[in-house]
């Protein structure tokens, strides 16, 4: 990959992008992809995009010494998920998605499914913000209170079973967890200590939150 960047930051354009947060949590050796009228939220943060990619209906085509992909405005993929796409294109491990929780739930939905598309390929992928953090776990995940305080976990798209939470103020064990089930709402640590999260099959949607 060139300058040996091996995490692509995707910052999405969701009208609840924070700036500040975004600023903290890129780092120097990310690779920055601004999808449309994220690449404002990056200036903002004082992040400049490795990569920008867009219709640019929302916002104005943007000029910069960066490199550009212009998509068009009539076309079946949404800017964010072309930025996917293209993140696991150019062999990235690891994505992260900021700007991507919030505003239209439509929109939303169709970020959360971008994680679905890279667990198929092999990817980490991850949608976060202040108060949210979304990922999918396959087999199992040890989690912390150090950024959020709460977390609740689902069935994603199919039954789940076998799911064990350990660690955790509300315990299961060996459960089999179907796609409405709310059992795993609104979780919370013990005495500050983590907790471990498994499943021997299906996957789990995990949604770390603060209020």
């Amino acid at each position: 990959m060139g300058d040996k960047k091996v995490k692509c930051v995707i910052v999405s354009g969701s009208p609840s992008g924070d700036s500040e947060y975004i600023k903290r949590k890129i780092g120097s050796g990310d690779f920055v992809i601004a999808a449309d009228s994220g690449y404002i939220t990056c200036l903002g943060a004082g992040v400049y995009p490795n990569l920008v990619i867009g219709d640019f209906d929302s916002s104005e085509k943007p000029r910069g010494e960066f490199e550009l992909i212009e998509l068009p405005i009539e076309k079946d993929d949404t800017d964010t998920f072309f930025s996917v796409k293209e993140a696991v294109k150019r062999g990235f491990k690891e994505i992260e998605i900021f700007c991507a929780l919030g505003g239209r739930f439509d929109h939303c939905y169709s970020n959360l499914l971008c994680l679905e598309y890279c667990r198929q390929r092999g990817v980490s992928c991850r949608l976060a913000d202040e108060k949210n953090r979304v990922c999918l776990v396959e087999k199992r995940i040890c989690i912390d209170s150090s950024e959020y305080e709460y977390f609740s976990v689902f069935a994603f798209l199919q039954k789940a079973s076998g799911v064990s939470i350990r660690g955790a103020y509300y315990s299961l064990n060996n459960y089999e967890l179907e796609p409405w089930d709310q059992i795993g709402q609104s979780n919370h640590f013990k005495n500050g200590e983590g907790a471990e999260i498994s499943v021997d099959s299906g996957i789990i949607l995990l949604i770390q939150s603060n209020d």
